[in-house]
């Protein structure tokens, strides 16, 4: 297990919060911000748009699990202003 990470979400750019992980946790560090999460292959283009993006950390949630049948690098996207993740891998 890798030490935890913690991300710098800048606002309204895809930036990616982990690599080549079949699972991972991530913690929200500011409350009250959108978080939007999405995740690719390892190796494939980062993403460009919102399209197929899902809302994560929501009011009530501190925290989302991820788990993909493959290896693969997630995004977290925040609209409006930054964000602050911490992610465990």
């Amino acid at each position: 297990m890798a030490a935890p990470a913690i991300v710098s979400c800048t606002a309204d750019a895809w930036v990616k919060v982990a690599t080549n992980v079949t699972a991972c946790k991530i913690w929200k560090l500011i409350s009250g911000r959108i978080y939007k999460m999405i995740y690719v292959l390892t190796g494939a283009a980062a993403p460009t748009v919102l399209t197929g993006a899902v809302t994560i950390l929501h009011t009530g949630q501190d925290y989302y699990d991820f788990s993909a049948a493959a290896a693969a690098d997630v995004y977290i996207y925040c609209p409006g202003e930054a964000g602050s993740v911490r992610v465990d891998t």
